[in-house]
């Protein structure tokens, strides 16, 4: 079944709501329409530099918010993208690995799947929200972040991230319903539910948050697919240190061929310095690893979980940023992990050219030991421009 005459439709409704809503600037507009549009081109080397390939992206986002009145909202938010070059022809059924969205509705299209040429659109966000001083009640495809660090989220057990996919900063989101309580003491309790196609891909969970000692805290427990999940976090301060955790635990429903707990923690600190300089270190355990090439890494199909946010048992980041001035920086970051001495580097350069345009140089380069030598197997450089509205 064809949804996109639907999308049309709405769009259609959105857009001239909001051109009245500008007609009389006395007259709040009910109505918010933003985005951007980007271009990236990426080109990959193989162990050799005159091994390469590279990829076109262009990038748009519209993002349409509807407020009904003080406590009632909505958002519709679509992405699309196109992508072209040899990259693509040699990527197989590129199109398709692109096309999957983890959500029980299918609001996605796959507008041209050509060898070297795709162009895709999703929905991830089509939601209507309640807020007021008690309670927030949220229905419809959204981002439910569970997650405390900046890295590694093991709490995040409704839309886990690849934090390598840097060209994606809104996250994925779920078809999911979020109901939220707020006490006078400043804590929360959150109960969010997730439904799936099929009886092992529910996902449901009861978060509470909470403020003791200058520390936030959480806790929370509940269904992760085919798995009971336990887990909590926090975060504060250690003198200026910023200081933050977080541990999930997961427990099979039933025992089966395949099945075993997992225990994921991660830890993060950083601090801000007074001549511009941030630091920050994050680390990662993983108890159930898994078999891992980096040569088959990619931007787009490394597929994650709350379970496995990372291959390795034992994985390190850490980065530093310079502000150079207030319309340049500089960061370098590294992930690595003890098996196969993996490295991944990855420097970049942000030049905000205008309020509404920015200019980014990203590489990401790995290397680890294959075959008794340590060898660059692949690096990635992006040029990226940004046009917001």
């Amino acid at each position: 079944m064809n949804r996109y005459p639907y999308i049309i439709t709405l769009l259609c409704f959105f857009v001239p709501m909001h051109l009245i809503g500008q007609k009389n600037d006395s007259i709040p507009s009910k109505v918010e329409v933003k985005g951007y549009v980007k271009g990236m081109q990426n080109t990959v080397f193989i162990q050799k530099i005159d091994s390469n390939a590279s990829v076109n992206l262009i990038h748009n986002r519209l993002n349409f918010k509807y407020t009904f009145n003080s406590k009632w909202t909505s958002r519709l938010e679509i992405r699309n993208r196109i992508f072209y070059g040899e990259q693509i022809r040699l990527t197989p059924d590129f199109g398709k690995s692109i096309n999957q969205y983890n959500g029980l509705f299918n609001l996605s299209y796959l507008w041209v799947n050509e060898k070297s040429f795709v162009a895709h659109s999703v929905i991830d966000r089509f939601l209507v929200n309640y807020s007021d001083e008690q309670w927030t009640i949220t229905l419809g495809r959204q981002r439910i972040n569970w997650g405390i660090n900046n890295i590694w989220n093991p709490n995040d057990i409704f839309n886990a991230y690849n934090f390598l996919d840097f060209d994606y900063e809104e996250r994925p989101g779920v078809d999911a319903v979020r109901i939220q309580r707020n006490f006078k003491d400043d804590s929360t309790l959150e109960m969010a539910y997730k439904p799936g196609k099929h009886n092992n891909e529910h996902t449901a969970a009861l978060l509470y948050k909470l403020n003791r000692w200058n520390y936030d805290f959480q806790l929370l427990g509940g269904l992760y697919t085919t798995d009971y999940v336990i887990g909590g976090g926090w975060a504060g301060n250690i003198k200026k240190a910023g200081f933050k955790g977080e541990m999930s635990y997961f427990i099979p429903r039933t025992n089966t061929l395949g099945s075993a707990e997992n225990f994921s923690f991660s830890l993060m600190a950083d601090q801000t310095f007074k001549n511009d300089w941030y630091l920050s270190v994050s680390c990662l355990y993983n108890s159930n690893s898994t078999d891992f090439s980096l040569q088959t890494a990619s931007l787009y199909n490394t597929q994650l979980s709350a379970k496995n946010l990372f291959p390795f048992r034992y994985t390190f980041h850490a980065t530093a940023m310079k502000t150079i001035s207030p319309i340049i920086s500089f960061n370098f970051s590294f992930v690595y992990s003890p098996e196969k001495n993996t490295l991944i580097l990855i420097p970049t350069y942000l030049w905000n050219v205008a309020n509404n345009f920015d200019l980014d140089i990203m590489a990401q380069s790995f290397f680890a030991t294959e075959n008794n030598n340590y060898n660059n197997l692949a690096t990635q450089i992006y040029l990226r421009g940004r046009w917001s509205f």
